[in-house]
């Protein structure tokens, strides 16, 4: 399966005691599964990097980034993403606006759903569901998909 992960995904990854779900979940893009992520989604983990003040922030990024596919931003996404962010502004919902731009990468990839521990926004967005890496690992565990 393909899944369209959050930034929140790849922190989870690249934090030295993160979530045990996400983890799991990304191991599976070894073998089984593959991840994508929006190119601000890069940008965003690369903020983080030049912030840290860990030696090594940046090899670990580019190793976890190895693994997942990198869709670019185009006109198309940007014109999604400003037209998700003034519907959610006008609905007095709005949420940040890399946020818009990643789920508009998600919906014009074809994807129905994003893994994130930031529910809250995402599921603001039409036609956009979300999932925790714990549901899918769950899944996993209980249909045996490997």
């Amino acid at each position: 399966m393909r899944f369209f992960l959050d930034t929140s995904i790849c922190i989870d990854i690249l934090r030295t005691a993160g979530p045990d779900s996400s983890v799991e979940l990304f191991k599976t893009f070894e073998e089984v599964n593959s991840g994508c992520i929006s190119v601000i989604t890069v940008a965003e983990l690369f903020a983080g990097v030049y912030l840290s003040k860990q030696k090594d922030a940046g090899e670990k990024t580019e190793e976890i980034l190895s693994f997942l596919e990198i869709i670019d931003l185009n006109a198309r996404i940007a014109q999604k993403g400003g037209r998700i962010y003034a519907h959610l502004s006008g609905l007095g919902r709005k949420i940040e606006f890399n946020d818009c731009l990643i789920a508009a990468t998600a919906i014009q990839a074809g994807f129905q759903s994003i893994v994130t521990r930031n529910g809250d926004h995402f599921t603001r967005v039409e036609g956009l569901s979300v999932i925790v890496p714990e549901d899918i690992t769950n899944w996993r565990g209980s249909a045996g998909w490997e």
